[in-house]
């Protein structure tokens, strides 16, 4: 398989893992939302959970961290 392939799919096995991490990480996170929500007034708990913006943030850190941690140990395995 090419290499750019390999990278693909791994790349997508990374963000498809993320997402349901990232789901059961912003539930967890509903007192850090409700604090955001009382303090500086923007509208982050509904009726129905967490805004959606709530569930982007923490998957988009949560893929960065990820990534950078993939990619480092990418380095690593390379450098021995």
């Amino acid at each position: 398989m090419p290499r750019y392939l390999r990278y693909f799919f791994g790349g997508l096995a990374v963000l498809i893992i993320c997402m349901p991490i990232a789901f059961i990480g912003t539930i967890l996170l509903i007192p850090l939302w409700s604090w955001i929500e009382k303090t500086y007034g923007i509208e982050s708990i509904g009726h129905s959970g967490p805004s959606d913006w709530c569930f982007y943030s923490v998957y988009a850190l949560l893929s960065l961290f990820a990534f950078i941690c993939v990619y480092l140990r990418l380095g690593r395995a390379k450098a021995i």
